[in-house]
């Protein structure tokens, strides 16, 4: 029995205990917060193009994808970092691995989401020291649910020749 409840505890305290912790060198260099409804999940398969590929490769991704409504605050603190977030503009949200200095609820609420669902997000766009690598991390630091679990009819998608991300596929209307 006491085997059993290590193996349970010793299963569950990684995702609890060893969340990703923002890095200590991380310079922010964008903050974004959106009112976006949420459109659906997008599977990309790995394209095999290295020796990884395409089972140690970490290319194969799930995201959640959302369309800005409005963009209620946008701070940008140097020359780099995300632009603005216009309104029609697609976020994609990686919906299944950690993202450091976000919190694992994150990625359950996501999970939960229906099409239509309306959507606070705040997403902060960093430069950080991951070790061996610099690089840039987007870590959501609110996710906050408007529509009380209801849903809403999708919206149109409104032409922006500047945003290309729904050209790459389209969205069912």
């Amino acid at each position: 029995m006491k085997t059993r409840m290590l193996l349970i505890v010793a299963a569950v305290l990684p995702s609890v205990l060893f969340a990703s912790p923002l890095p200590e060198k991380a310079e922010l260099l964008a903050s974004n917060t959106v009112v976006a409804q949420y459109v659906g999940v997008e599977d990309r398969p790995c394209f095999g193009r290295t020796a990884l590929c395409p089972d140690r490769c970490n290319h194969a991704v799930r995201l959640a994808k959302f369309r800005v409504l409005v963009n209620e605050a946008y701070e940008k603190t140097g020359k780099y970092g995300d632009e603005k977030a216009e309104t029609g503009n697609l976020l994609m949200l990686d919906a299944v691995n950690d993202v450091p200095g976000q919190d694992d609820c994150v990625l359950k609420k996501m999970s939960e989401l229906k099409p239509g669902q309306l959507v606070r997000i705040t997403q902060n766009h960093y430069y950080a020291d991951l070790g061996s690598v610099m690089a840039p991390i987007r870590p959501v630091a609110q996710f906050e649910l408007l529509n009380g679990g209801t849903c809403a009819p999708l919206l149109p998608i409104p032409h922006n020749p500047a945003n290309h991300d729904h050209e790459v596929m389209p969205l069912p209307l």
